[in-house]
């Protein structure tokens, strides 16, 4: 993300940050500098029932400097929400056997229990 700064010292500085062993930093801005690409190239479309035009769109060659660098983190965090809630959803199937929801629902009397046979 220092490649976008203005004063060229920065620009060259590629500082190793030292994440967990399953997150690296430069495979994620790369990735978010890929998904703004690839939205300019799609474009502004419609998402929910307003009409076209009712958001404003930041695009990726039009930004410069520190919004550039604020729309990477954005991307990264809207990507790592996602992510949140994808894993969120899928939990609920997993342990689903272990609700009562879905049981079969039935009158047991102590006749019913006198007269079974094993």
């Amino acid at each position: 993300m220092l490649e976008e700064s203005d004063d060229p010292v920065i620009k060259t500085v590629q500082p190793s940050l030292k994440t967990g062993r399953k997150w690296k930093v430069t495979e994620a801005v790369d990735e978010a500098k890929e998904c703004l690409k690839m939205k300019e190239v799609i474009g502004q479309t419609q998402t929910d029932r307003r009409g076209p035009g009712s958001t404003t769109a930041k695009w990726w060659s039009k930004t410069e400097g520190k919004e550039k660098r604020d729309t990477i983190i954005d991307g990264i965090r809207n990507k790592e929400d996602s992510t949140r809630v994808q894993k969120a959803v899928q939990q609920p199937q997993q342990g689903q056997w272990t609700n009562w929801d879905t049981t079969i629902q039935r009158s047991l009397t102590w006749n019913d229990i006198w007269h079974w046979r094993l």
